[in-house]
């Protein structure tokens, strides 16, 4: 393995993902949005995506979202504030 390869590795080891729940109580915390809010607004711009695969039932399991990507939708909201 390069040394390439290996940043690579540790970059996907230490990247941040949170599940749909997760990603809503921090959006509530950093906007003050409620729950319901959250389901109307920000999770239809989230793709979750499966990290693990559920072998004996041979599917998708444990649904999550990068951590950057629910920033940048925040980032998004509050940048509406100020341009308005």
């Amino acid at each position: 393995m390069t040394k390439k390869d290996n940043t690579d590795i540790e970059y996907l080891v230490n990247l941040e993902v949170m599940t749909i729940k997760q990603a809503q109580v921090y959006v509530e915390e950093k906007t003050g949005m409620r729950s319901s809010m959250f389901y109307d607004c920000v999770r239809p711009l989230l793709s979750p995506k499966p990290i693990a695969q559920n072998f004996r039932t041979n599917r998708p399991a444990h649904l999550v979202v990068r951590k950057e990507d629910v920033d940048e939708e925040i980032a998004k909201m509050k940048l509406k504030i100020l341009h308005n």
